[in-house]
C-alpha cells in the first residue's frame, strides 16, 4: 500500500508549507490548480514539493473528482482563499467524514453570505448588505440609519484587504462603489457585487484555529496594528501574538466558536478576524484556510505549535489536540509599506534591523532602482518584505519594534518603508 494522499487545492501563499510537512510525516501530497489562473502570489507555488499535480479546467468538477478518486485521498484542504470553494466540493464527495457542511459552502468564502449566516445564527455582527443594485444599497443605508455615517465597501470574495474602501460620512459612497464595480479583484475576477457595511471601531484581533469533528482548537490570538492613508484604510503595520488567557480573550473565543459553527466549519484550518467594539466582539471575516503570509511558522515561534502540525497530528490518529495554547515568546511581525509610488533607493539601510536583539528574520524583496507602487493591501506589503522580532523578554521586542519603525522610516525611498498613522 502506498502513502496516503492529501490533496491541497491552490497551494499558494502559506499553502506551499503543506506539502513538505506532509511528506515529512509520510503522506503523499497532491496539488490541484486551476487552468489558466494567474494568482497574485503565483511565485509562491512550488509544484516540485508535490508527488502529483492535477489541473482543474474550471467547468465540470466530475472529471477532477474521478482523477482524484484514483488517488484515494484521506483529506482535501484549501491552500489559499481561491481554493476554498473547490476544496469544499471535493471533500464533500471524496472525504465526507473530513468535510465542512456542504450547504453552507458559500458562507465560507462569500463575505455577504458569511455575515448573513452569522446573523441568522443569532450572533451579533456588523450590519451589512451585499448587492449589485445601487438603489437597493441606498434604500438599505437609509433604513439602517446609516446616512451620513462612515461606511466600508469591499468586494465580497477578495482577500488581503484588496479593494477595501473607507467611505467617510461626508463622502459619496456611490462614487466609491462605481469605482469598484467592474474592476478586477485580487484573483483577476470582475467585481459584480459589493459588500456595504457600517464602519465599526475597536481593537482588531486575528484568531487561528484548527477544527476536527466540529471541535474548534485555538492555535493563536494576535492583535493587528493597521494604519490608514489619504487613499487607503487598514494597511497592515504589524501583528503581535498574545497569550491565550489575556484580558477579554475568552469572550473572543466563545464568540468565534459560535461563528465557526454558524459557517459549518467542522474540519481544517481557519483564520478569523474579530473586532472587539463597545458592542462586544464582531466578525470582520473568516477565511476557511491557513493564515497567509507564512504565519504558521511565526505562530510556531510564538506558541511552539501551528495549524499545519495540528492537522498532521489529527491525520496520524492523535486526537489529543489542545483547545488552547501557551505563549512561549513575544513575537511581532512587521510589514513594510510605502505611502506613495516611486523608485527604491538606499534599501540597504534596512539591514540595521538585523542588529536588533530580537530580530530573527528580515526579508526584503526589492532592490535599489526598483519601482514600487503605493501600498494598498497586504499583497503589496508582502512584495516589499517583512521583519520578525521574537524574544522571551517582551520589553526587548517592544523596544526593538520602535527602533525598527525608526529605521524603516528613513530607508528605501522618500517617506521610508513604513507609514505613520493619520
Amino acid at each position: 500500500m502506498g502513502k496516503p494522499t492529501v490533496v491541497v487545492v491552490e497551494p499558494y501563499s502559506s499553502g506551499n508549507m503543506l506539502a513538505p510537512a506532509l511528506r515529512l510525516e509520510g503522506f503523499s501530497p497532491c496539488a490541484v490548480t486551476a487552468a489558466g489562473y494567474s494568482a497574485g502570489n503565483a511565485s509562491t507555488l512550488r509544484l516540485r514539493d508535490f508527488d502529483n499535480h492535477v489541473v482543474y479546467e474550471g467547468f465540470d468538477v466530475d472529471p477532477l473528482i474521478q482523477k482524484l478518486r484514483e488517488l484515494n485521498p484521506v483529506a482535501i484542504v484549501p491552500g489559499t482563499q481561491s481554493g476554498i470553494s473547490l476544496a469544499d466540493k471535493l471533500a464533500a464527495v471524496l472525504t465526507p467524514n473530513l468535510a465542512n457542511v456542504p450547504a453552507l459552502s458559500s458562507a465560507r468564502h462569500h463575505k455577504g453570505d458569511m455575515h448573513a449566516a452569522v446573523a441568522a445564527a443569532g450572533l451579533p455582527t456588523i450590519r451589512s448588505l451585499c448587492s449589485a443594485n445601487f438603489a437597493a444599497i441606498e434604500t438599505w443605508i437609509t433604513a439602517q440609519g446609516l446616512s451620513g455615517r462612515d461606511l466600508v465597501i469591499k468586494p465580497p470574495e477578495s482577500a488581503a484587504t484588496n479593494g477595501v474602501k473607507f467611505v467617510p460620512g461626508r463622502g459619496c459612497w456611490r462614487a466609491v462603489a462605481e469605482g469598484l464595480m467592474g474592476a478586477e479583484d485580487i484573483y483577476g475576477r470582475p467585481i459584480d457585487e459589493l459588500l456595504v457595511q457600517e464602519y465599526v471601531t475597536g481593537t482588531e484581533y486575528a484568531v487561528d484555529t484548527f477544527s476536527y469533528d466540529g471541535i474548534h482548537t485555538v492555535n493563536d490570538i494576535a492583535r493587528y496594528h493597521k494604519v490608514s492613508t489619504d487613499t487607503c484604510m487598514a494597511i497592515y503595520e504589524s501583528m503581535e501574538f498574545l497569550p491565550f488567557d489575556g484580558l477579554g480573550h475568552q469572550e473572543i473565543v466563545t464568540y468565534l466558536e459560535g461563528v465557526l459553527n454558524a459557517l459549518g466549519i467542522r474540519f481544517g484550518a481557519a483564520h478569523s478576524e474579530i473586532m472587539v467594539t463597545d458592542r462586544g466582539p464582531l466578525l470582520v471575516e473568516v477565511n476557511a484556510r491557513l493564515s497567509g503570509g507564512g504565519q504558521p511558522w511565526t505562530c510556531q515561534m510564538a506558541t511552539d505549535d501551528n495549524s499545519i502540525d495540528r492537522m498532521l497530528r489529527y491525520l496520524l490518529g492523535r486526537h489529543d489536540i489542545p483547545r488552547a495554547y501557551s505563549l512561549e515568546m513575544t513575537v511581532i511581525v512587521i510589514f513594510f509599506a510605502v505611502k506613495s509610488a516611486g523608485v527604491v533607493a538606499k534599501i540597504r539601510e534596512l539591514d540595521a534591523i538585523r542588529d536588533l536583539a530580537s530580530c530573527c528574520y528580515l526579508g526584503v524583496n526589492v532592490a535599489d532602482g526598483d519601482y514600487v507602487p503605493e501600498t494598498t493591501d497586504l499583497v503589496h506589503a508582502q512584495k516589499l518584505g517583512m521583519a520578525v522580532l521574537a524574544h522571551e523578554d517582551p520589553g526587548q521586542v517592544y523596544s526593538d519594534h520602535r527602533e525598527a519603525r525608526r529605521i524603516a522610516a528613513t530607508a528605501g525611498r522618500p517617506g521610508g518603508f513604513t507609514i505613520d498613522p493619520l
